[in-house]
Formats: structure tokens, sequence, C-alpha cells
């Protein structure tokens, strides 16, 4: 019984060692004797401060810096103790994707058809549709799909950012563990188990040739487009205007200058607009979806004053603006991210 109790407790020290655990358990301890001493350093500058009738001020920045001292030594004690929790716990905060990819129109379609040609046992393949804007956690019958897939998968699915949706593709041995977002919204959330994967609805996503106005927006350099078939553009202009570098130096200058380069943007803001204006009129009717890339914040403001009743699409892809070929900028906008998990 004495012998098992050693290889127990030897279990469990090379456990927490590798973990972390005695680590971070040594360094709250610390932590703990380091508030007692600032506590303590608080109180005999509260003492000096009213006992001293000369020194005062000296009391009073005493006074503050064990404050300061203790505050920032409570926060860090805070951050251990919950990164502590965490692991003990065992949550995967440290699990991360194995592979990330762009994939074009056809390397998605091929990617499907692989997909499609997987077959289990009745009910063992799952399928995850995510809609645009909406979670996980938020399906019906959330609680029976946790049982089904690990709790790192479900993890992983949550650090996805995707304002299209994305759909997870989940064997129980994990020889599939596929998720991909669409450059286009997904519609409707739901989740399905079967003999083979559902690929329809991001094969949809393949199949869209409705016709597109883009906005690619950029200080200084900006794109609008209008593509009838999501192929070709059918028209389109490079907007340029002059902006201002950020400054780099400090002082009135720097103030100067960034106010020179806020109008400069302004202006910039003002002839996109303009020209995103003619360009939805010209079209007016035969647009099915805007698209908006680049620097997000500044479409926004592009955008404000625009009577706009079309879909938006907001695109993670990082379009370049490349004037002999612009062409390519259409096939940047319809690639789709794979995560391997």
């Amino acid at each position: 019984m004495i012998e098992k109790e050693k290889i127990v407790d030897n279990i469990s020290s090379i456990f927490n060692r590798y973990s972390g655990k005695e680590e971070l358990e040594r360094e709250i301890n610390k932590l703990n004797s380091h508030i007692v001493e600032l506590e303590l350093d608080v109180r005999t500058a509260n003492i000096r401060y009213e006992k001293s009738t000369v020194s005062e001020k000296k009391a009073i920045a005493a006074k503050q810096e064990a404050e300061e001292k203790l505050k920032a030594a409570e926060v860090r004690l805070c951050t251990l103790e919950h990164e502590l929790e965490k692991r003990a716990s065992g949550s995967p905060g440290n699990i991360s994707f194995t592979r990330v990819d762009q994939l074009s129109k056809q390397q998605a379609h091929e990617f499907l058809q692989s997909l499609s040609s997987v077959k289990y046992p009745q009910g063992s393949l799952i399928t995850v549709h995510i809609a645009a804007g909406e979670q996980l956690k938020n399906l019906k019958d959330y609680g029976v799909l946790s049982e089904r897939i690990d709790s790192q998968t479900i993890a992983l699915v949550d650090r996805i950012d995707s304002s299209t949706g994305f759909v997870l593709f989940h064997s129980p041995d994990h020889l599939v563990n596929e998720l991909m977002v669409p450059p286009v919204p997904l519609i409707g959330s739901y989740w399905s188990s079967g003999t083979a994967f559902d690929t329809a609805s991001m094969a949809g996503s393949l199949n869209s040739q409705r016709s597109i106005c883009v906005l690619v927006a950029h200080a200084g350099e900006s794109f609008v487009g209008y593509s009838l078939d999501s192929e070709e553009f059918d028209s389109f202009q490079v907007i340029k205007s002059s902006v201002k570098a950020k400054h780099a130096k400090g002082g009135f200058s720097q103030r100067r200058f960034e106010r020179l380069r806020d109008e400069d943007i302004d202006h910039h803001i003002k002839k996109v607009s303009s020209s995103l204006r003619e360009l939805l009129e010209e079209f007016k009717g035969n647009i099915d979806r805007l698209f908006i890339a680049g620097d997000l914040q500044l479409a926004r403001h592009i955008i404000a004053d625009l009577p706009i009743d079309i879909e938006q699409v907001l695109s993670s892809s990082e379009l370049r603006i490349e004037k002999h070929n612009i062409s390519d900028m259409l096939k940047q906008l319809f690639t789709f991210r794979r995560y391997r998990l």
C-alpha cells in the first residue's frame, strides 16, 4: 500500500511539473507574500502621513507608490490564478489548427468531391452548418452535438472569425476534421449526421454566378467595380488621391500633419463614395451583392451616406489592387478558407 502511494505521488509530481502547475502555485504563493508586504507598506505610509507635518509630500508619494504596487500585484495574482484554473480544468488553451489553406474555386471543388466520397457506418459522419453571424453554441440540439464532437474541436471552432459562416466536417476517428469558410454568406444553421458528409450548401457557394459590385477601400487608392457573372469585371475604376503617410514625430508638427492627413482621407472618401454611387446608379436593379474588402473601417465611411438596399458581404480576403491584372481580384474575392483541426 505504501509503495502504491509513493508511485501515485511520483506520477502526480511528474504531471505537475509537466503541466506547469507547481511553478504557477509557487509564483502565486510568492505573490501572496509580496501582497502582505505591500499591504504593510500601505499601512506604514498611512501612519507616516498621519503623523508627519514636515514631510507630507513624501508621505503621500510613498503611499501612492505602495498602492500602485499593490494593485499591480493583485492583477498579476488574478491572472495567474485564472491560468491555473484553466490548466486544472484541462482547458484546451494551447491547441491550434494543424493547417490553414486558401483554396481557389477549382481547389475547393476538388476538395468537396473528395469529402463526398468518404463513407462511414450509419450516422457516423457529422456536418455542421453555421450561417453568417451565428454561433455553434446557439444550434438547436447543441447539447447532443457536443456529446458527439470532442471539446478540443469545439474550442477550435469557437475561434473561427467569419462574416460568411462556415461548415464543419467531422468523423468520430478524426480521420476527417475539416472546417471550410465560404466567400459568400451561408443561410441557415443546422447539423446532420449520416453515412456521408452533406456538401450541398458549400457546393452551392461554388456555383454562385450572381452579379456583384465590389468596393476595395485603401487610403490613397481604392477600387470600385461591377461584374455581371462574378467571373470578369464589366466596369471598374481605380480612384487615387494624395494621402500623406503617417508621421513619426511628436509635438505640434505631428498634430498639424495628422490634421492634414485626415483632410486628405476625407477628400479620398468623398471621391470613392461618388464613384461608387455612380456605379450603383448605372447598374441599379442588376446587382445582387456588394462585396466590401480592404480597410473595412474606411469602407464604412465610404458607404455611410449611400442608399444601399442590397446584401453587403464583408470579405476577409486581402485584395490587392493590381491594374495590370484586375480580373485576378475576383479570384481572390472568391477564395475559400480551409482549416484542418
